[in-house]
């Protein structure tokens, strides 16, 4: 490959890189939104180093063409995949492919969780939340749930032995150390893996005897079908 067209491809990863993050929000597939000006940083770096190249060779006094190794075509890949195709967010396969290592129910506040009240209106509230609540309902305290009304988001995905979880991954900085967290709806038919849901309903209390490896559930009353999120990850 030559230094015009590793330059060149510079400018276009930067690009890429740019365009997901400022343009079209893709990047939040990928990695948290935290990362946003990290990664528009290093896109602008890219085109910046890039265009400078572009231009030095421009004017370099010699006629030869200089040559890199060929494993510098690698570098298109990524400009490639989102012009092309671009990775949609990790769903119900990858669910289910990390099903032996779930996310840990996330730490509750310092005080513990709050009742709930039960109301007219649905408490929306993360799966995480909704994970931690179910954890302390389950080992004595289920005033923290009882009986109110809850709404949560999350894509379907299939339940070993019949049945299907709402489901919702969780990053600590990139899809790669991706952990789902994952509650299993009673009381109502799969919409179908990937489909992305928000279900309404109660906490469903664990069998006597079995609450030490009962999974969090939800007995839902209402699931209706929502676009993906522009955040799909927790």
């Amino acid at each position: 490959m030559s230094r015009p067209a590793q330059n060149l491809l510079l400018v276009a990863l930067g690009a890429a890189a740019l365009w997901i993050t400022l343009a079209t929000g893709e990047y939040l597939s990928y990695v948290r939104p935290g990362f946003r000006l990290p990664l528009a940083a290093a896109g602008a770096v890219l085109v910046v180093l890039g265009g400078a190249g572009l231009v030095r060779d421009r004017h370099a006094a010699s006629a030869h063409h200089h040559h890199g190794p060929g494993v510098a075509w690698l570098l298109a890949v990524p400009v490639v995949a989102v012009a092309v195709v671009a990775p949609p967010a990790l769903g119900s396969f990858t669910a289910t492919r990390t099903a032996s290592r779930p996310a840990p129910p996330p730490r509750p506040p310092d005080e513990g969780y709050a009742a709930l009240p039960v109301t007219a209106e649905p408490d929306d509230m993360s799966l995480g939340e909704y994970i931690g609540r179910a954890f302390q309902a389950r080992d004595g305290r289920p005033e923290v749930l009882g009986d109110a009304t809850v709404r949560l988001t999350g894509f379907a995905s299939p339940r070993k032995g019949g049945g299907w979880f709402l489901t919702r991954m969780v990053i600590a900085c990139c899809a790669g150390d991706a952990v789902p967290f994952r509650v299993v709806v009673h009381g109502a038919p799969s919409p179908g893996a990937d489909r992305w849901v928000r279900v309404t309903g109660t906490w469903h209390r664990p069998p006597a005897g079995l609450r030490a490896t009962t999974e969090p559930a939800l007995d839902a009353r209402r699931v209706i079908r929502v676009p993906r999120p522009a955040h799909p990850y927790e």
